[in-house]
């Protein structure tokens, strides 16, 4: 495999905001700092395995990310997860 140096790599969905506000980790942290500060918590599948940090970008060469913010409005009742509204939606996103 060529060496990444040579190379600016983009990530077109990557999911940082979700990471940040949904899951309450702080991308400044390095990647051991989140994973400890999550030892121990059961409220989300995966917890203490973040993959993703704007160190660990860095490091990677990541020189583009496409943050993807999610927000869905759903109907009442639906089965998936979402907001209400379309104004909840709208504004979780900002």
């Amino acid at each position: 495999m060529p060496s990444t140096d040579k190379f600016l790599i983009a990530d077109a969905h990557l999911d940082l905001s979700m990471n940040a506000l949904e899951w309450n980790r702080d991308l400044r942290w390095n990647i051991q700092k989140i994973r400890e500060s999550e030892s121990g918590m059961s409220d989300k599948p995966d917890r203490g395995k973040g993959t993703v940090s704007f160190a660990e970008m860095r490091r990677g060469n990541i020189g583009i990310c496409v943050a993807t913010q999610i927000a869905r409005y759903v109907r009442p009742g639906s089965s998936i997860p979402g907001w209400n509204s379309q104004e909840q939606a709208w504004a979780h996103t900002e």
